[in-house]
């Protein structure tokens, strides 16, 4: 090499510098050691082997049974399959078949070709695409049924006047619906409707879909020829996917807001929201889809940040019941919407909520200031800094107190905890921070909180049974299908949401209801007492139900659940008469 010459590396040289696989490294070492002519221990250090390995490579490569490069192997020339089938596709498409009539043919014939491939051939022999056919121009095929028009003006009730249904649970929900006012409830948000479906029949067919258990919203096929579900919704037939889909996005927040407030009320009057503590907690729904004009949030399910719609849940501590949520929240005002539920929750109310209990990262310290402020009592978690840990490590034995937790189950309940005063940036006066080990992690878990008279292990027991609004989000991801989206997100989430607490809410009212099953999952619910056929009788003033019988049935009895007989205003005032057969 001329001395004159730039030494340097060229861009690219990287790859022959720096081997990213082994045989390339054995490569380049053999190379250097055999070609450029350097000793075995320089070519040992440089590329990490020992001089013994490298005599055993150089030994093997001399025998032939070191292989650096695999010889390439072209692939076929030509497509046996499609010239197989060339004539047979020309001589069909001659007699104006379709690229998918062609394609049926040739599956029943044994050959299998994709769509594209026969395209292909008719494009090199020159065919040009057919023009579009009329209808009995098509060969006969077998479709799907195709099931009415949802129109409430088309419905005739002697249609109903006997029949078999498995929407059982249906009828089991209408009395309550019925106490609740759910039809009230819809005239007072002024929610849209049409003369074809009215803004009721659209909110019961949806609501239906949720009661049992349907997974999506398409999934309304599956029981659109079932006469139970759309006599729920007193209508001749539920609607179909595009019509539901299309009528929630005409439901507004101001109109969701409105139900919320019913809801409320309701479960006020009937006593299922003591509203003495609240357990807040945000949860992100996932979109399916590849384009989507949303925020990106951390998906707990995919353990990563993803586009999601989020949504901020209250659950009531008491009674487990959820009375608050909102899926409109944007990233940057997340952390107000803690203060957007005291608003809604005074209003409605007329007190602002006594205490709260949430994690960490639900808000920020500006906003418990404002609680402070209003005096309004919260428990919530501190992060965990490197400095506060050094803090606390520092900390003599004596100033950890033993502790034992009685009023939660769980396998750590002989912790230790010191307690004192802090001052963090925002706040003008101190909170209280109690730090908590031995909970099953390895640093300790940090509690603040506004309340000065609470007790240390009744603040631990208390946000331990924060844990149930994390389990009733779970239940509803179960049961309801919360994150049950399709790509293109065909149903408006804030109005779905609405839909999931008062089917939340129904179940909740009913396994209060029945004995020894009062804590239990919707799922479990429904499971135990109403996935069940029934038979359903329509006469001009009542609509007898009669419920197969099933194991816990008694219970269900037992409960006085099937005594109410109410006029159901959406039924032209029919009675609704349940029974066990």
């Amino acid at each position: 090499m001329d001395k004159g010459k730039d030494t340097r590396s060229r861009a690219g040289a990287e790859f022959f510098l720096q081997p990213g696989s082994a045989p390339q490294r054995q490569h380049e070492a053999l190379r250097a050691y055999l070609v450029e002519g350097h000793s075995a221990k320089q070519v040992a250090e440089r590329f990490g082997y020992s001089p013994a390995t490298l005599y055993v490579l150089a030994r093997e490569m001399r025998a032939g049974r070191l292989r650096f490069f695999e010889p390439l192997k072209p692939g076929p020339k030509r497509a046996p399959k499609r010239e197989a089938a060339r004539q047979r596709v020309i001589e069909l498409r001659k007699q104006n078949y379709s690229v998918y009539d062609i394609q049926e043919i040739l599956r029943a014939e044994d050959c299998t070709l994709s769509h594209v491939l026969i395209h292909q051939i008719l494009r090199e022999e020159g065919f040009a695409k057919l023009p579009r056919r009329r209808e009995d121009e098509r060969p006969t095929v077998i479709r799907p049924e195709v099931a009415e028009v949802a129109d409430v003006r088309q419905l005739d009730w002697e249609d109903f006047e006997n029949f078999e249904t498995e929407g059982s649970a249906l009828f089991v929900f209408v009395p309550l619906l019925v106490e609740w006012g759910l039809d009230r409830w819809v005239q007072q948000a002024r929610l849209p409707g049409s003369k074809m479906i009215p803004a009721l029949q659209s909110v019961l067919s949806m609501l239906a879909l949720k009661l049992v258990g349907t997974e999506r919203l398409s999934h309304v096929m599956d029981v659109c020829f079932d006469p139970g579900f759309a006599l729920f919704a007193g209508i001749n037939v539920l609607p179909k996917t595009t019509a539901i889909s299309t009528y929630s996005y005409r439901v507004t927040r101001e109109m969701t807001s409105s139900l919320l407030e019913s809801y409320t009320k309701t479960l006020k009057r009937l006593g299922l929201t003591p509203g003495q503590s609240f357990n807040l907690d945000f949860h992100a729904i996932p979109h399916r889809g590849q384009e989507a004009v949303l925020e990106k949030h951390y998906v707990s399910k995919r353990s990563r940040r993803d586009q999601a719609v989020l949504a901020f849940l209250v659950q009531d501590n008491d009674s487990r019941v959820l009375c608050y949520a909102n899926a409109t929240v944007r990233k940057d005002r997340a952390a107000e919407e803690i203060l957007e539920f005291v608003e809604f929750w005074e209003r409605t109310r007329g007190i602002p909520p006594p205490h709260l209990v949430f994690d960490s990262q639900l808000t920020t310290y500006a906003v418990l200031e404002r609680l402070c402020a209003r005096s309004i009592l919260f428990i919530t978690r501190r992060r965990r800094g490197p400095a506060l840990m050094r803090q606390l490590q520092e900390l003599p034995a004596a100033a950890w107190k033993k502790m034992r937790l009685h009023g939660v189950s769980r396998r750590y309940r002989n912790v230790r905890y010191t307690e004192m005063p802090v001052v963090l940036r925002g706040l003008t006066g101190p909170l209280r921070q109690i730090a908590v080990c031995d909970l099953g992690h390895e640093e300790p878990t940090l509690f603040l909180t506004n309340d000065v008279d609470i007790k240390a292990v009744d603040l631990v027991e208390r946000y331990a049974h924060r844990m149930l609004i994390e389990n009733s989000i779970a239940e509803n991801i179960d049961f309801f299908h919360l994150d049950a989206l399709s790509s293109a997100i065909a149903i408006q989430v804030d109005l779905d949401l609405m839909l999931t607490l008062v089917a939340n809410g129904l179940y909740r009212q009913l396994a209060r209801q029945l004995k020894g099953f009062e804590a239990v999952q919707p799922k479990q619910v429904f499971r135990r007492f109403l996935n069940t056929p029934a038979r359903v009788c329509v006469s001009k003033r009542e609509v007898h139900v009669s419920i197969r019988r099933c194991a816990h049935h008694p219970l269900l009895l037992a409960s006085g659940c099937l005594e109410a007989t109410p006029k159901v205003p959406w039924w032209e005032g029919r009675r609704l008469h349940l029974e066990i057969r």
